[in-house]
């Protein structure tokens, strides 16, 4: 646990705050609109959201635009550039895979007859990042979850061998775990190596029920077009691209019907021994022969990186890192005659409010003592790639990360009363986080979507990976008394439904600037007290993630 913090030290954060978070009246809440924080986060979005920047896909020159603005930008507010003390851009090399679509193919062997799946229809291919063209002929074995958690005593391999085998599992984890150890689980991050450990060849996925309501299938076939980004190292070798699994695809509802159709347990009964949180695995008594093609192509994109330098010279090697991600998905399938995805909520708010935080700290007469890293990173939606490449490559010499503060598409549609701050159970960063929500009048929630695994779904996870104390601060479902009353989590469900990776998340939807700039204070909150506590930022000892990647914790 982290030490109490000195009455000197608190005192100077009170100081702090009265410039960072001001005593502000609910009256004053309504008329906030024109606040300068929210005004300077509006100026930002509306720039990173336009139509110029065409969606800002990593590797674009719409995305290169965008990290020229952030650039500008950090050097305006006063950062030092980051990288060797002389550059404010990171360069990564990609490769850049986009599936052939009707080049797939799928044959499915029962009892010496086979029976071609239709794509699209019925399966739908993963780019390969490490070919063009790879294939695979297997036996089918259902490995349940595909999870195997000693701790948890649930082991969907138990029963069954999947070395040399076409492995199919289903999305997610079992109900039973929480939803931190469901996050986890559920990664292809964890279920892919697990697989190549014990020697499979392909994967197979389908979703449960309940994931094929929150994900319709007509939806997974409409993104099918996006490419997907590996970042690689000098010897041209792709991070997290598993080539031992040669086929890796996606079964539909219709697809996963016929894969266990004849199958010594059917469907409906997998389905029911999931929901009972049952390990399970078993042969399918079948086997597939699949194919894909994937064009592949190399490009190269770039971290944004600015920094404070910390003031101790004991601390200053020791980072604090502030993230929040400028890509977005590009140009795609039109949809209402519309075929650019700004990604005005998802990202440009969240890199808008970790400008908001860097002026605020750097104008500050307060200096932190530990360095404080801004970094707008690149390829988040591709799979975490900027981010990663960023944790495993510290852009300052000797330093070492000791905490990350990311910023991923805080959804303020209207005034908000709570947040959620993912990551606060875990380490000492929780308190921090409701000390800043409590002096800005808001308060902290519990997870209102879990089986969203969210914690593992955006860059704090590549932080995490490395036993990296971890928060990311988003909203919550309240919003303050007012007439008539706002349904906050309506709101919300109605941007995650119709505009969240769509063209239509846009300047023109109802973005509630002054709450993103309280979640700029309450952030800039936690990433001082954290650079000026004299203990960094700690795992609980009883943390699901000191236990799963604390041996990874950097020095």
């Amino acid at each position: 646990m982290m030490k109490r913090i000195s009455t000197v030290l608190l005192a100077v954060c009170t100081i702090l705050l009265a410039n960072l978070v001001p005593d502000r009246s609910v009256a004053s809440r309504e008329t906030a609109a024109t606040d300068g924080a929210a005004n300077r986060i509006r100026a930002h979005v509306q720039f990173l959201a336009d139509d110029l920047l065409e969606g800002r896909l990593a590797g674009t020159r719409g995305y290169d635009l965008a990290a020229n603005y952030v650039a500008a930008q950090f050097a305006a507010i006063g950062l030092q550039p980051a990288v060797a003390g002389r550059a404010w851009m990171q360069p990564l090399q990609l490769i850049e895979a986009s599936a052939v679509i009707p080049a797939a193919e799928f044959t499915l062997t029962r009892n010496g007859a086979n029976n071609l799946l239709t794509v699209s229809e019925d399966f739908l291919p993963s780019a390969d990042t490490n070919a063009a063209e790879s294939s695979v002929s297997a036996p089918l074995v259902f490995a349940g979850f595909g999870v195997h958690a000693p701790a948890l005593q649930h082991n969907d391999f138990a029963a069954i061998d999947v070395r040399g085998k076409i492995a199919v599992i289903l999305s997610g984890a079992p109900e039973r775990f929480t939803s931190t150890e469901r996050a986890h689980f559920s990664s292809s991050l964890t279920k892919y190596p697990e697989l190549v450990r014990r020697g499979a060849v392909g994967v197979l996925v389908f979703l449960t029920p309940a994931d094929a309501e929150r994900t319709p299938w007509a939806k997974s076939v409409q993104s099918s077009w996006r490419p997907r980004m590996r970042w690689v190292d000098a010897n041209g070798v792709a991070a997290d691209s598993y080539p031992q699994l040669r086929c890796i695809m996606s079964l539909s509802p219709a697809g996963a019907a016929k894969i266990f159709a004849g199958a010594p347990r059917s469907l409906e009964s997998v389905f029911a021994a999931a929901r009972a949180n049952q390990p399970q695995g078993f042969s399918l008594g079948a086997s597939a022969s699949l194919r894909r093609q994937t064009l592949l192509g190399k490009r190269s994109s770039a971290n944004v990186l600015g920094m404070i330098r910390g003031s101790d010279q004991r601390l200053a090697n020791e980072i604090i890192v502030v993230t929040a991600h400028l890509d977005h998905l590009g140009k795609g399938a039109p949809i209402n005659g519309d075929s650019i995805y700004n990604g005005a909520v998802d990202n440009a708010t969240g890199v808008a409010v970790m400008l908001e935080i860097a002026r605020s700290l750097s104008s500050s007469k307060i200096r932190p003592r530990r360095t404080l890293l801004f970094a707008a990173v690149t390829g988040e939606e591709s799979g975490l790639l900027g981010s990663d490449y960023l944790a495993r490559n510290p852009p300052i010499a000797g330093g070492s990360y000791v905490a990350n503060i990311n910023i991923d598409m805080p959804v303020m549609l209207t005034d908000i009363a709570d947040l959620v701050a993912y990551g606060a159970e875990h380490t000492t960063l929780g308190p921090l986080a409701a000390r800043a929500a409590k002096v800005e009048g808001i308060s902290l929630a519990p997870d209102p979507m879990p089986e969203e695994t969210i914690f593992v779904r955006s860059d704090q996870y590549s932080f995490v990976r490395l036993g990296v104390p971890s928060i990311y601060l988003d909203h919550g479902v309240a919003a303050l008394p007012r007439l008539p009353v706002v349904d906050t989590r309506a709101l919300v469900d109605d941007f995650m439904r119709n505009r969240y990776h769509q063209p239509s998340d846009e300047i023109s939807q109802p973005i509630h600037y002054p709450s993103l700039a309280r979640l700029a204070r309450v952030d800039a909150h936690i990433v001082i007290v954290a650079a000026n506590t004299t203990d960094r930022p700690q795992w609980n000892r009883h943390s699901f993630f000191l236990t799963a990647f604390g041996s990874q914790t950097q020095q």
